[in-house]
């Protein structure tokens, strides 16, 4: 059967009404159901992308993880430039002294802390590391400040005393005469440490101020007017001068009147003879022994040398004796100074003044000449005889700079080991810690 076009094309057209009609009768959604649909697709892809991150970015944040690890581990391991510092502009050296005469002084440190010297102290700088740096004081006073830093390590000394710090500001005096130590705090803390400070690593903090010395009033003091005593000798001696004056009188004069009359105008001046010339002599002695119990040493050795230095080497006891000593060292006379320290060992060997006699007595060939040798000689003596005693830090850190100072590398980097094991914290722990690593 023939099939026209037109019929195809009628059927086609019935077939399409009706599935148009059949459309008709469904329930279409709304637009605002269809836009609905749309949002919670979109949110739920968003969702789906954030909970599982892609592979490339994962390695991405990874990679970038590890190379900041790698660059602060590489930070922290690497070693650090110790510090320098500069004297009023000039490059610092350490181990050289630093006086200011008439004006103040500054050291400028490169983490930017700052040490100033006031007119008439006299100090040095023995070490630098990169935490800190150790400053010793011989004598005066020093303004610190030093910045704040958790791992910092600056330390102070002045006589038996360390001053630690960690970053603050304050004042710090070493009496010589006195051997007395100062601090004054304007900010921050610190700690003290000392043979006689409690309790141990006393802190000290802002506003506070405190004195500290290690002297101890002598018991002995009050017996001074002992040699007063002394002069019943001298009755002794006077009387025959005495004797035969009255005993001539009866010899010229024989009759009874003139014999009653003689002895009466004697007796008057022998009293005031025999209680004059005990006062002249007990009067310097006491003198001094109680200027010297007063801690003023210089005046008390100006009295000593009225009486006589040799008069007082065969009285004065072993601690009179080193301080004496150290009242002449003070007033630049290192001969005398060195008569009362030699005498001390001699007269009182094995006692404390003796051990401490020698610690001063390397002191001044240290400082006073650079003899290096026998400096450490009479510094390894005191640490023989007082290996734990108030100066074994100082004596021991000086022995270094002296074994360095002569060129004694094995010697020197042996005493390094001893002192930082005994005292790691120590003024010359910097200086320690190079030589024990093998530098020169």
């Amino acid at each position: 059967m023939d099939v026209r076009t037109k019929d195809i094309e009628a059927l086609g057209r019935r077939v399409a009404a009706h599935q148009d009609a059949e459309l008709e009768r469904l329930v279409r959604p709304s637009a605002a159901d269809r836009l609905q649909a749309i949002y919670r697709k979109e949110a739920a892809l968003s969702l789906r992308a954030t909970a599982a991150p892609s592979p490339r970015r994962l390695g991405f944040a990874l990679a970038a993880a590890c190379v900041a690890a790698s660059t602060l581990f590489f930070a922290l391991s690497r070693p650090r430039n110790p510090l320098t510092y500069r004297v009023d502009g000039a490059p610092g050296a350490v181990g050289r002294w630093v006086a200011a005469d008439t004006s103040k002084v500054g050291l400028d440190f490169s983490d930017g802390s700052r040490v100033d010297l006031t007119p008439g102290t006299r100090a040095r700088v023995t070490e630098v590391g990169p935490l800190g740096a150790g400053v010793l004081l011989e004598r005066g006073s020093l303004h610190v400040r030093v910045v704040h830093r958790d791992d910092a390590r600056w330390v102070v000394a002045g006589g038996p005393f360390e001053v630690h710090v960690i970053g603050t500001e304050f004042d710090v005096t070493w009496d010589t005469e006195a051997e007395e130590l100062a601090v004054s705090m304007s900010a921050g803390r610190v700690r003290v440490l000392g043979p006689c400070v409690e309790p141990p690593g006393r802190a000290v903090a802002a506003p506070e101020s405190i004195r500290l010395t290690c002297v101890v009033p002598r018991a002995t003091a009050p017996q001074a007017p002992a040699p007063a005593v002394a002069p019943t000798a001298s009755p002794h001696a006077q009387p025959p001068a005495l004797v035969p004056s009255a005993s001539a009188a009866p010899s010229v004069n024989a009759g009874p009147s003139a014999s009653a009359g003689a002895p009466a105008p004697a007796p008057p001046p022998s009293p005031p003879a025999r209680a004059e010339a005990p006062s002249a002599v007990a009067a310097p002695s006491e003198s001094w022994r109680s200027l010297l119990a007063a801690g003023k040493l210089g005046e008390a050795l100006a009295d000593v040398e009225l009486l006589g230095v040799d008069t007082v080497l065969d009285r004065a006891g072993g601690a009179e004796l080193v301080d004496l000593g150290s009242a002449a060292r003070l007033s630049r006379k290192p001969s005398v100074a060195a008569r009362f320290y030699e005498t001390a060992r001699h007269r009182f060997a094995g006692s404390d003044a003796a051990a401490v006699a020698a610690y001063h007595l390397g002191r001044m060939a240290f400082d006073g000449r650079g003899a290096w040798a026998e400096a450490e000689r009479w510094f390894a003596v005191y640490l023989a005889e007082r290996p734990r005693g108030a100066l074994a830090p100082e004596a021991l850190g000086r022995s270094i700079e002296c074994a360095r100072n002569l060129k004694l590398h094995a010697r020197a980097r042996e005493l390094a080991a001893r002192y930082l094991a005994a005292y790691p914290n120590g003024a010359h722990a910097g200086l320690a810690a190079t030589l024990a690593g093998g530098a020169d």
